[in-house]
């Protein structure tokens, strides 16, 4: 499973989860700040920020980032923050 994430709220309920070390995390950008990133890779958790930020509701935004997080894992499930 790949976690990917699009605000900050979406990370601090995850945050547990991602300290684990158990799953590959992907984030837009300005969701963490680059200590955050930082020190969450030197735990040896795999940490890929976007160069731009995920708008939840642009469908076109959301897809493109899943079509890059499948490149580097494919066939792998991804949990998708989603905010109803």
């Amino acid at each position: 499973m790949v976690i990917f994430l699009a605000t900050r709220e979406g990370y601090k309920e995850l945050e547990p989860i991602i300290r684990s070390g158990k799953y590959p995390v992907w984030v837009g950008a300005g969701v963490l700040t680059e200590d955050e990133m930082d020190e969450i890779r030197a735990l040896g958790i795999y940490l890929t920020n976007f160069l731009y930020a995920i708008d939840l509701g642009n469908s076109e935004v959301v897809e493109e980032a899943l079509e890059s997080i499948a490149l580097h894992h494919p066939k792998e499930r991804v949990w998708l923050e989603c905010i109803p």
